[in-house]
């Protein structure tokens, strides 16, 4: 959890073999403990992800890239036996509170190599890496402030911590701004009104939330190609930003596959391997680069209707569930904050199956989890857990 943050300022993929370490750390404290019980909500979301892992397996059938596809699936599976494992030992690591400190720390040191990195033009990664350094390099960490901003300002806040709570979140809230990625400033832009209004009607605006999740996802196809396709919407979307035009093109080319395929999908992660997608549409430019930049168009086009269910299912149980959590109101809101962040990312950032950030998700989730178990512990409680005493939180 410490290593994270300044992993992402300066080496993003390995992300991934950090949280296949800390899953394996969490699944044999789960087996010691003897906790592998999955049960009632956690068992739907279980389900939901072995599904998609099931499927996707499947969908080498027909792949484009079939070899491709399996090695994709067997990444998958690791990462969805790491973050079960992960959640599960949310609810037993006996020292919540000092994981949340090196978590916070780690933060801290991350945002430190960023503002050093920004200074010096790359100095740091210049000894491990050999491509010149750019500020689009610190996009992930700019997410991962985006995402832990307000459950760690809520945190501290809740254990009476007010001047460093507030700090910490105004501190990570300026990362996110003064780094060069739109997509992390676009989600925090939202994320942020979105934990104002769960604050003051958190069972309603989730649901009316999960719902519109589920309708979004299963609608995508009949809506987001068709901004491609209008010249009027496409060129103001151009005129303003041209990556941003060059979505809506992506998007109408991504539209026009899923309908030759609406059930079945082309395939997992065969979207590299589309027929077309590499044709230029101008300098610099093609119909489908890698992925199709929204999570839920990438489910349609790779993994057909089954994989977009599977993933509006369980983007709504997430809503869902936030509804109802035993949390405090101050940290369910920012909870669903960084949830909300999350899901825009989704819209249209990174690809859906990218290890680093399916990681980082991860990692954020179980830090989540575990910092719900201090704001619901008394101090003394989780004190005395910290330095091994006996302690009755759950």
């Amino acid at each position: 959890m410490f290593a994270l943050p300044g992993l992402l300022a300066l080496i993003p993929h390995a992300a991934a073999p950090v949280v296949g370490f800390a899953g394996l750390c969490a699944l044999i404290q789960v087996l010691a403990r003897r906790s592998l019980v999955v049960r009632g909500k956690a068992l739907y979301f279980a389900a939901l992800l072995i599904g998609l892992v099931v499927w996707g397996g499947v969908s080498a059938c027909w792949s484009l890239v079939p070899g491709h596809s399996l090695v994709m699936d067997s990444r998958l599976l690791g990462l969805v036996v790491a973050g079960l494992s992960l959640a599960v030992a949310s609810g037993i690591i006996e020292a919540p509170r000092r994981l949340s400190g090196f978590m916070l720390a780690g933060t801290a040191l991350g945002l430190v190599v960023a503002a050093t990195e920004l200074e010096t033009g790359g100095g740091i990664s210049q000894f491990i890496s050999v491509r010149p350094f750019a500020g689009t390099k610190l996009n992930q960490l700019a997410v991962w402030s985006a995402l832990m901003a307000a459950p760690v300002a809520a945190l501290l806040f809740i254990r009476g911590q007010h001047v460093f709570g507030v700090a910490a979140g105004l501190v990570m809230a300026a990362a996110v701004y003064l780094l060069q990625d739109t997509t992390a400033k676009m989600a925090f832009t939202v994320g942020v009104p979105c934990g104002v209004a769960l604050w003051f009607c958190r069972g309603r605006v989730a649901r009316v939330i999960a719902t519109g999740s589920v309708a979004a996802i299963l609608l995508a196809p009949l809506v987001l190609p068709r901004l491609g396709h209008d010249w009027a919407i496409f060129s103001r979307v151009d005129t303003f930003k041209e990556s941003a035009g060059h979505r809506l093109l992506i998007w109408a080319f991504v539209g026009d596959h899923i309908a030759q395929h609406p059930l079945r999908g082309w395939g997992l992660d065969a979207s590299r391997a589309i027929p077309g997608g590499k044709v230029e549409i101008r300098h610099g430019e093609t119909w489908l680069p890698l992925h199709p930049h929204n999570t839920a168009l990438q489910l349609w086009l790779e993994l057909g209707v089954i994989g977009a269910a599977i993933g509006a299912a369980f983007i709504g149980g997430l809503w869902w569930r936030l509804a109802v959590a035993p949390w405090p109101r101050l940290y369910a809101a920012a909870a669903g904050a960084s949830l909300a962040v999350a899901q825009t990312v989704t819209i249209a950032g990174w690809g859906l199956w990218e290890e680093w950030w399916l990681a980082t998700l991860i990692i954020a989730l179980f830090m989540q989890l575990v910092m719900a178990r201090i704001a619901l512990t008394p101090n003394s409680q989780t004190r005395a857990a910290d330095l091994g005493a006996p302690s009755t939180s759950a």
